[in-house]
């Protein structure tokens, strides 16, 4: 929560984004997980080296990102759900192709990619190491907010989601008592 997300450094359609909300899946341990079931072709990269992305077509409709968080043989990974534009608004706005306020450019995870450029490309990609995406710590810890993971049936319960207490970018779905 809080980490810096860098898309095209240097190019026009740069972007950096403080992450504000997150869902944890503990892959097979966690019956919502696509991990659940082992190193199949789809979740293959969630078994993989931490810090990268795990990237999927949901419904048909837009891009789901996650972070692989556990170490290599273990699978878990974070679900990336919502953001906050920190520079190049401009860019998410054209990606978006939407007339939203400024918290709500990056906020709900199909939004998240679409504003960021996330594609099934990116499946794969080292976050770690310099390039078209990465990850760093941010400057400060927020406040958290925490409860259960939303729009999933399995395991639904489970308070695996996290946000930053109060802010206006976190999802509107079950946000939660702040």
């Amino acid at each position: 929560m809080g980490c810096l997300l860098s898309v095209d450094e240097g190019s026009a359609d740069a972007v950096t984004a403080r992450l504000v909300e997150v869902e944890a899946y503990l892959g097979t341990d966690d019956p919502a997980s696509h991990a659940f079931r082992g190193p199949t072709p789809r979740a293959q990269i969630m078994f993989g080296d931490p810090g990268h992305l795990y990237v999927y077509f949901s419904y048909g409709m837009h891009c789901c990102a996650n972070l692989v968080t556990r170490p290599a043989g273990t699978a878990g990974a974070v679900l990336l759900r919502a953001a906050v534009v920190e520079q190049g608004e401009e860019a998410v706005r054209r990606r978006r192709g939407a007339a939203v306020g400024e918290s709500r450019l990056l906020s709900g995870l199909g939004n998240l990619c679409k504003g960021l450029g996330i594609g099934l490309d990116d499946n794969g990609l080292d976050v770690t190491v310099s390039g078209r995406l990465t990850v760093a710590e941010g400057p400060d810890r927020p406040p958290l907010g925490t409860g259960p993971r939303v729009g999933i049936s399995r395991a639904a319960g489970l308070a695996l989601r996290f946000w930053w207490s109060g802010h206006p970018a976190v999802s509107r779905t079950k946000k939660g008592p702040d």
